[in-house]
């Protein structure tokens, strides 16, 4: 379906167990679809704000870690004296969704109002129609190329100056406050990953836009309307593709792995085609891109990890998890709620057979957005010098959150998730920050403008040099 392509699940993956419990079901309907129209009273909508508040607090495994609590608290303060009047629940949104951001946790948020947004698309109101890229100097960049039918053409790499008068900038900060992310870097790639979403629900900006765009010394103003047709013209990506692989011009392996929320039987079998493909071909490197996985499941990158893998492996060391009354297992069995339970993880996995195993050297492309599972692959690998990881480092800590619950807001409906659970790294550290790249590179304007990959450039200079 468009909606479940559109709104980026894999970044509420369901960690170590399956997803199909009714605090698991991520976009369940409105009950009512009236209330998508109707206006909230003032002191339920601030009952809702506590509801939220109250309900990380209750389910978040070391929200003290995360999170500034007397900026927490006077978030909560704020935000409900700042509501005086009824309120839509989009409108609502626009209060309370500002509370995420104050837990700095990527796992950790309340999701936009889903259904107005596929009620406004379902009425043929398009968002906006092009992917961008938030650079290190909080340059928005349109990411690729893009022509209409007219032969009008929007140039990769040119800056955007305002859409509908408001300053990028502007644009970006604000958004980013309705994002869940340790760091304000990651809600900012977040942010530049559901562009048109947040565009919508925090400014009410779809259909048509006025663009004022930047490409060197010039500076031009586009129109664009709800029913211009644009196409991209080159550009980064896999053509849209979210599992590939090829084999590129020097002779090395290139699989792309775009989420791990995908079925293990299929990815497994896909899988064990890529890497059959790549010893037929003779291929001795490899290259690993992970740079717009923002997680999935982990058996995925179990199964992954088990290929490039010389010796036995774990995904993370330790896990604690903080027990409310939706997780405590059948009959109760973990415990009481509120309960936090740290366990040492002994959970040892073999690589592949010798005869399917990848014995060349592996190359991980990493990037900000590299999220969820994606860095539990990417702490994995590095942790046991299963790869080289190359990029920039991950705006995610490398000891992960995981496996949320999810729950309505009582009165407004709007749907919260929030993690119970904080895995730590294979490695047993505890230090701060994500995971560290090996080289260190990243794209600029000037590299998207020139079409350029320069993580993939860096891998392929890497294997040159081993030659």
């Amino acid at each position: 379906m468009a909606r479940m392509n559109s709104l980026y699940i894999m970044v509420f993956a369901c960690f170590l167990s399956a997803c199909s419990d009714p605090h698991m079901d991520i976009f369940p309907p409105l009950e009512d679809p009236k209330l998508m129209s109707e206006k909230l009273a003032v002191d339920k909508m601030r009952e809702d704000v506590d509801a939220f508040y109250y309900g990380a607090l209750e389910r978040h495994p070391s929200l003290a870690d995360y999170a500034d609590q007397a900026a927490l608290k006077a978030a909560v303060a704020e935000i409900k004296a700042g509501i005086s009047e009824p309120l839509t629940r989009l409108e609502f949104f626009r209060h309370v969704g500002q509370l995420t951001h104050k837990f700095g946790d990527g796992h950790s948020m309340l999701i936009w109002p889903y259904q107005e947004y596929e009620a406004l698309r379902e009425a043929g109101t398009n968002p906006f129609p092009f992917s961008v890229h938030i650079d290190q100097k909080d340059q928005l960049l349109i990411k690729e190329g893009q022509s209409d039918a007219t032969g009008t053409h929007i140039a990769a790499g040119s800056r955007i100056v305002s859409i509908n008068g408001i300053p990028a900038d502007q644009l970006i900060n604000t958004m980013q406050r309705y994002v869940g992310g340790e760091t304000e870097y990651l809600r900012k790639q977040f942010v530049a990953g559901r562009f048109p979403i947040y565009l919508w629900a925090v400014y009410g900006i779809a259909g048509d836009f006025s663009l004022e765009l930047e490409l060197g010394a010039n500076t031009v103003s586009h129109t664009i309307t709800n029913t211009q047709g644009w196409q991209v013209k080159g550009g980064a990506g896999e053509n849209g593709q979210a599992f590939s692989y090829r084999m590129l011009p020097d002779g090395s392996a290139f699989l792309h792995i775009g989420h791990f929320d995908i079925d293990p039987d299929w990815f497994e079998d896909f899988t064990d085609e890529a890497f059959a493909a790549f010893k037929k071909a003779g291929a001795s490197s490899l290259v690993i891109d992970v740079r717009e996985n923002t997680g999935g499941n982990t058996d995925t990158a179990m199964y992954l990890a088990r290929y490039i893998a010389d010796k036995p492996f774990r995904m993370i060391s330790r896990m604690r998890e903080k027990l409310n009354r939706d997780n405590r297992g059948f009959m109760n069995y973990k415990g009481e709620v509120g309960e936090v339970i740290d366990t040492a993880w002994d959970d040892w996995i073999d690589p592949v057979s010798d005869t399917k195993r990848w014995a060349g050297s592996t190359y991980v492309l990493i990037s900000p957005i590299t999220y969820s599972s994606g860095i539990v692959f990417a702490s994995t690998v590095k942790d046991f010098g299963f790869a080289t990881l190359i990029g920039q480092e991950t705006g995610g800590n490398a000891n992960q959150t995981a496996q949320g619950n999810l729950f309505n807001l009582p009165h407004s409906q709007l749907r919260a998730y929030i993690t119970t659970r904080m895995l730590v790294r294979p490695s047993g550290s505890l230090a701060p920050g994500g995971v560290k790249p090996d080289h260190s590179v990243h794209a600029t304007q000037v590299t998207l403008r020139d079409g350029r990959d320069v993580e993939l450039e860096k891998a392929l200079a890497l294997i040159d040099e081993s030659r």
